[in-house]
């Protein structure tokens, strides 16, 4: 009996993550698009920091794209309005990071002279030290604050050593 409500607890486990809709359709990975994102919300952390605007990136999928052309520096992205010029515009901006948003309980300090450090990109002085928080919410108003922008997007982008990307 106890086995059986395993299995089945699994299968839902399973079955509820298999369940998210691929997007970007076609990108070169594992599930030919992307099934690993969080829709509404900025996972990314702020080590390195390249931002791409429009008409470079004009929608999440280029987004994408671009965090996989650059496979030794990009370890996800976010696709959302980060500027009250972009509210404006009508155009998201595409931010690629090398690290994930850090938990609460967690603060890094870079030490940006150091010789060890390697393509760190911090291009706003007041991310470092990098203070941990909740995931941020994605809003599309023109202070950024107020309406919750559901269809930014924001995820990982995985290089495994056997030359697969996961996203």
């Amino acid at each position: 009996m106890h086995i059986s409500a395993l299995f089945v607890l699994s299968g839902l486990a399973i079955g509820a993550f298999a369940s998210q809709d691929v997007i970007c359709r076609g990108l070169n990975a594992q599930d030919n698009g992307c099934i690993r994102y969080t829709r509404g919300f900025d996972v990314t952390g702020v080590v390195t920091e390249v931002d791409l605007t429009f008409p470079q990136v004009r929608d999440e999928c280029d987004c994408i794209r671009e965090c996989l052309n650059r496979p030794g520096t990009c370890a996800n992205y976010v696709w959302k309005f980060s500027t009250p010029a972009a509210v404006q515009s009508g155009h998201r901006t595409c931010t690629l990071y090398s690290n994930f948003n850090l938990p609460s309980q967690v603060v890094l300090e870079f030490d940006l002279n150091s010789t060890n450090n390697m393509n760190i990109q911090i291009l706003a002085p007041e991310n470092n030290p990098q203070m941990g928080a909740l995931v941020p919410q994605a809003f599309q108003d023109i202070n950024l604050n107020t309406t919750a922008d559901p269809d930014a997007v924001s995820g990982p982008v995985w290089v495994l050593a056997n030359g697969q990307v996961q996203c």
